[in-house]
């Protein structure tokens, strides 16, 4: 498991890279459907940090507070950091990145957000902010990996490329 803003710097740099832009909620969502994929895919949680239900959609607070105090989300890189991640997770967060590449941030809060999903069955129950139970987040992305058979294969959706897009 990984401190999410790892995995967040790690999509920062990819940005950097590619010449993609990115924006600090952008890397929070990209953080939350690793961490989603990543428990259907693995079982196991990408991310030390607890995923919570705020009004507005899920947040990983330390991602979320660490950039709303930048100005320039570029030079917040470590290098250092990202060495941390193994190569067979850089290839996972690598498929993140291609397939939600695509989307800007409101479309990426509305897969969030959407009846049914995590944030949803969490925020409905609370006028207030509570965790999202990582065994939801499983069991949503679980559900969208085994109901897109004709995209993935069971062992890495990522694998793939973006020969097709799934719904979330």
């Amino acid at each position: 498991m990984y401190n999410a803003l790892t995995v967040a710097h790690y999509f920062v740099s990819q940005s950097q890279s590619t010449q993609q832009p990115i924006t600090a909620h952008k890397a929070e969502f990209l953080v939350y459907f690793a961490h989603g994929w990543h428990l259907a895919i693995d079982g196991r949680p990408l991310i030390k940090d607890k995923v919570k239900a705020w009004r507005h959609g899920p947040v990983i607070e330390s991602v979320h507070k660490f950039y709303s105090k930048q100005k320039d989300i570029y030079a917040t890189l470590d290098v250092a950091i990202l060495e941390q991640i193994k190569d067979r997770d850089r290839h996972f967060l690598d498929g993140i990145w291609e397939h939600y590449l695509h989307l800007n941030e409101m479309q990426m809060l509305e897969k969030c957000t959407d009846y049914g999903t995590p944030w949803y069955m969490t925020y409905q129950k609370s006028s207030g902010e509570l965790v999202i139970d990582e065994k939801r987040i499983k069991q949503h992305y679980r559900l969208l990996h085994i109901s897109n058979p004709d995209w993935c294969d069971l062992d890495d959706p990522f694998t793939m490329g973006n020969e097709g897009r799934i719904g979330a």
